[in-house]
């Protein structure tokens, strides 16, 4: 194949991450349901959806890691921001960090999968930094489906600061931060290094020009003893675009030199996962390693605190935190989630929440119920819809209605019924289900009153926190008890 089609191919590859990157974009922004967020690999793996996962394993053994180039957000991401930035001097190539890595693929797949999953950190940097934004410039244009703010200040910083971080490394590194510390990277690799198609270098055609390793943005490409690192390609196809001879090529098998006897191997012998070439011509040109000891200092996780956006109106808080509807257990939403955000901008009334503290600093960012922004829409089942990992099952709207995800506490010592003998009984007016009853008490208000209390039917509340919304106390007088 000559480099024309190549270039072809390539600029289809780059249409098609873009394309993908934007559709999950919407769907997240907008929170809606889409089958490009459920195809990520560590959602897939979370929601056992062992359908997606043969279907990578097959793609990558053929293909190698084009999910990488072309389906994964986060790597989209880091082609833009090194696009924009461009980049003069080139990349060059860095030797791989398999400690480093598998370290990083163990950890993203057990204790940190929150922080490194890339699929979950590209949808918090769009639910926690592009949507508020949108929705401040749509309130400041006066736009009537303008809506508050409903992101906390940790996970502002947290969404800002991991935009930050893989900004800095995309331009001046390229992808490596997809070949050091993505979990779905490693894994991947460990596939890409037996794929049937694969870069290969003709050395009968190859002039030392090194154009290959100025464009790769892998740092794949040794250019001292002529091989390619299959495990960290991500078949972008930069190399074999630019290559004017046509001396790299996409191929199955490998070529063979016209001249065996020159063939000179790097590394060990009949290492696997690497194209042995030899480079006629000019000496190998200079390699500059990475510092590994600046390197690990840099990925240290920026830790951020801070009270949410809004006025907190309230003093009661609940003793067991609400979790979202469509759980199975608590257990289970611990294990399966990862704090991508994608229910809190599908949550229509604002209760859903990045936690700050609330399930521990190994579960920050996990959303929790916040009643002091909205209620838990009586009839909305769309935080169910979008999650991708299967934390929230789907459940209908009638499933919903039966649905408890905590019960409400009464303080009479807040209620203005009970302290102050006032006429309200909001509560009981607006409870969907009519399991709040208005009982008068014993005894007068301060007011000289006759004092009555909202009592809880504890057999039909589900904890939407529609009495908690409407109470016109201040602190309010009901909370929000979490059932799981």
């Amino acid at each position: 194949m000559t480099t024309r089609p190549y270039q072809i191919l390539r600029l289809a590859r780059m249409a098609v991450s873009l394309i993908v990157a934007a559709v999950i974009t919407v769907a997240v922004g907008a929170g809606y349901n889409c089958v490009l967020t459920r195809m990520q690999i560590v959602p897939a793996l979370l929601a056992c959806s062992g359908l997606w996962l043969l279907l990578w394993a097959i793609v990558t053994g053929l293909l190698g890691r084009v999910y990488c180039s072309t389906v994964c957000p986060m790597g989209t991401l880091q082609d833009v921001i090194a696009r924009i930035s461009r980049r003069r001097r080139g990349y060059f190539y860095t030797p791989a960090m398999p400690a480093l890595r598998w370290v990083a693929c163990v950890l993203g797949f057990t204790f940190l999968t929150v922080l490194l999953d890339p699929y979950s950190s590209y949808a918090r940097i769009v639910a926690y930094l592009g949507v508020p934004v949108i929705d401040w410039l749509r309130g400041a244009l006066g736009h009537p489906a303008a809506r508050a703010a409903t992101v906390s200040v940790a996970s502002a910083v947290i969404a800002m600061s991991t935009l930050a971080f893989v900004a800095v490394f995309a331009v001046t590194r390229g992808r490596l931060l997809c070949n050091t510390l993505c979990p779905v990277g490693t894994l991947l690799g460990a596939m890409s290094r037996y794929a049937v198609y694969h870069v290969d270098i003709n050395t009968d055609r190859c002039i030392g020009c090194g154009r290959c390793v100025e464009v790769c943005k892998s740092s794949c490409i040794n250019p001292s003893d002529h091989t390619v690192d299959l495990s960290r390609c991500v078949v972008c196809l930069d190399c074999v675009a630019s290559c004017r001879n046509s001396a790299i090529t996409y191929r199955r098998g490998r070529h063979r030199l016209s001249m065996p006897m020159l063939e000179t191997v790097g590394g060990k012998a009949g290492q696997t996962g690497q194209t042995a070439c030899r480079r006629a011509g000019s000496a190998a040109d200079s390699v500059r390693p990475i510092d590994r000891r600046a390197f690990i200092a840099a990925i240290v996780a920026v830790s951020a605190s801070g009270k949410a956006f809004g006025e907190m109106t309230t003093a009661l808080r609940p003793l067991n935190h609400v979790i979202p509807p469509g759980t199975l257990s608590l257990d289970d939403f611990m294990l399966r989630c990862t704090g991508c955000g994608a229910c809190s901008t599908a949550c229509v009334t604002g209760v859903i929440r990045p936690s700050d503290n609330e399930f521990g600093l190994r579960h920050a960012l996990h959303p929790v119920m916040n009643f002091d922004y909205g209620p838990c829409r009586y009839d909305c089942v769309a935080c169910t819809r979008v999650c991708p990992t299967g934390a929230l099952q789907p459940l209908s709207v009638g499933e919903k209605h039966r649905t408890v995800i905590g019960k409400a506490r009464i303080e009479p010592d807040l209620c203005i019924m009970y302290a102050d003998g006032d006429p309200c009984g909001l509560c009981a007016r607006r409870c969907p289900n009519g399991s709040v009853s208005i009982v008068p008490v014993d005894g007068l208000a301060s007011s000289g009153r006759q004092r009555r209390l909202p009592l809880i039917d504890f057999d039909t509340c589900i904890g939407c926190g529609e009495c908690r919304w409407v109470c016109p106390a201040r602190p309010r007088a009901i909370v929000i008890e979490g059932d799981k």
